[in-house]
């Protein structure tokens, strides 16, 4: 089957591979600390996370040649749950490898940015460290950080791999994760199965 790329879609065998392939190793378990980084963004400014300590984090991975990661991108999913909760710092990360055919250049990635109107940064974490310490598996796959460094929720961003329900019919995970919080109660769900494009870490 041919390798088609942005613009194009192949999530049949995308979600395929994002189940039977072996992932970077065991994600983090709700409860632990998020592991802390420093990464370079698309812009060349070094971003790290302790710079939000005292901040709720959502890291999203991000891959734009991944259907899933483009479909919600396409359709604003995580940029309006962002510009829903302004107080809350959200972080994209792109654990492709350099020498994978999905793996694009800074401009190209801020020129996709652009194009789908993302407002908030995205990190290169191209020999996949950080996606490895926190285990994650697919793009997209969701971590959200509470103000202590906890990781409070970690999943898919919604219950629809496919998306074929319309969007307000959608249980979005994370959504309803930041609402808890707000309230001060647990996520319910705190853990779901990420679905989507296995991220493209390298050897």
């Amino acid at each position: 089957m041919k390798r088609e790329h942005i613009g194009q879609t192949w999530p049949a065998l995308s979600l395929l591979l994002a189940i039977l392939l072996p992932g970077p190793g065991a994600a983090l378990t709700v409860g632990d600390q998020a592991p802390k980084f420093s990464l370079p963004s698309v812009d060349g400014q070094t971003i790290s996370l302790g710079d939000y300590a005292g901040s709720v984090v959502v890291l999203e991975w991000i891959n734009p040649n991944c259907p899933f990661s483009r479909r919600h991108a396409r359709e604003k999913t995580m940029i309006y749950l962002a510009q829903d909760h302004p107080d809350v710092v959200w972080l994209a990360i792109n654990s492709t490898s350099r020498g994978h055919g999905d793996y694009l250049s800074p401009a190209e990635h801020r020129a996709y940015d652009e194009q789908m109107g993302i407002p908030y940064p995205v990190l290169y974490d191209s020999d996949g460290t950080v996606g490895r310490a926190y285990g994650a598996r697919t793009t997209p796959h969701m971590f959200v950080i509470d103000e202590q460094g906890t990781v409070i929720y970690a999943g898919a961003i919604d219950d629809d791999p496919s998306g074929a329900k319309p969007p307000d019919d959608r249980t979005n995970y994370v959504a309803g994760a930041l609402r808890n919080h707000v309230r001060g109660e647990t996520p319910d769900p705190a853990a779901t199965r990420p679905y989507g494009c296995s991220v493209k870490y390298g050897n």
